[in-house]
């Protein structure tokens, strides 16, 4: 049996426990630091994230998400930074509700349509006919 170590990430995140737990308003530094990190981890990668993802933990350990698939991947940290605190928004729980951790993630990756390779190199003709010529069988 031969282990691959090389296998394509599902998804890249970033979480933080904070010393102390605090309240949803006062998450935003960190939610931009790990927005950040997340995508420096995400550069040089070919395939561009379609889901943003936001997680938090309360105070009594429970475990909420929220995450969007935006029309378009981001394209910056700053766009990343912002669509995570959009997230944050639609966390409705009570204001004086405390929460002991918050990450971010990317996930669900495509590759850019526009920087892939086709699979086989082909021409059509005005007609319609392939006119690839290395396929022996035409």
């Amino acid at each position: 049996m031969q282990i691959c170590g090389k296998r394509l990430s599902k998804s890249i995140s970033a979480e933080d426990t904070f010393p102390e737990d605090i309240p949803l308003s006062e998450t935003e530094e960190q939610i931009r630091r790990l927005a950040e990190k997340v995508w420096k981890s995400t550069q040089g990668n070919a395939r561009a994230a379609r889901t943003v993802i936001l997680k938090l933990k309360t105070k009594e350990f429970n475990s909420l998400t929220r995450s969007l698939t935006p029309v378009t991947p981001p394209s910056s940290y700053e766009e990343l930074a912002g669509l995570v605190l959009s997230l944050r928004e639609r966390v409705d729980l009570r204001p004086t509700q405390l929460y002991r951790l918050v990450g971010v993630g990317l996930s669900n990756f495509q590759i850019d349509e526009k920087e892939s390779t086709p699979l086989f190199d082909t021409a059509t003709s005005a007609d319609g006919i392939d006119t690839n010529e290395s396929d022996p069988f035409l």
